[in-house]
C-alpha cells in the first residue's frame, strides 16, 4: 500500500510539471507574438509619412494611416494567437516628429514610433498556483538618420 501512494504522488507531480510545462511553452509562444506585433506595428506605421510636409524637408507621419495600419495588423495577426483571439486587445501609439515635438527623452530628435500593445484574456495557465491573465509588449520605431557620405575614388587625389 505504502508502494501505491508514494506511486500516485509521484504521479500527481510528473503530471502537474507536464502541464506547466507546455502552458509555459504556450505563454512563451504567445510572448514572441506579441512581441512580433508590436515591433511591426511600430515600423509599419512609421513608413507612412506625410508627403506635403516631406516635400518641404519636414519628417511628419501621417497619423491616420499609421493607426489604420496598426489596427488591420491586429486584427490579421489575431487568428495565429489564443491570447488575440479570446482576450481584449488594448493599443496606445505615441508619435515623436516635427509636428507632434518630441519627448524629453529623445535629445537627438529622431523620427520614432511606439506601440504599446495590452491584451486581457483568460488565464493562460491551467495549474492553479501559476495565473497569467495579461499580456503586455511595447515596440520603438525610429528612422534611421541621413549621413552625407563621401566617396573617394582611386583616380582622385
Amino acid at each position: 500500500m505504502k508502494v501505491f501512494i508514494v506511486f500516485l504522488g509521484i504521479l500527481m507531480v510528473s503530471v502537474s510539471a507536464m502541464v506547466y510545462q507546455g502552458d509555459l511553452g504556450a505563454y512563451g509562444h504567445e510572448q514572441l507574438l506579441l512581441k512580433e506585433a508590436a515591433e511591426e506595428c511600430a515600423a509599419g506605421a512609421a513608413l507612412f509619412l506625410d508627403e506635403d510636409a516631406y516635400s518641404k524637408g519636414l519628417v511628419v507621419f501621417n497619423y491616420e494611416q499609421g493607426e489604420t495600419y496598426i489596427k488591420n495588423y491586429l486584427a490579421y495577426i489575431k487568428r495565429n494567437s489564443k491570447a488575440l483571439s479570446k482576450g481584449i486587445i488594448r493599443y496606445k501609439t505615441e508619435f515623436e516628429d516635427e509636428n507632434k515635438g518630441y519627448s524629453p527623452s529623445n535629445r537627438e530628435k529622431t523620427p520614432a514610433v511606439t506601440v504599446e500593445i495590452k491584451v486581457s484574456t483568460e488565464d493562460l495557465f491551467r495549474g492553479p498556483f501559476v495565473e497569467v491573465t495579461s499580456l503586455e509588449r511595447r515596440a520603438r520605431y525610429e528612422l534611421p538618420e541621413e549621413k552625407q557620405k563621401s566617396f573617394f575614388y582611386a583616380g582622385d587625389s
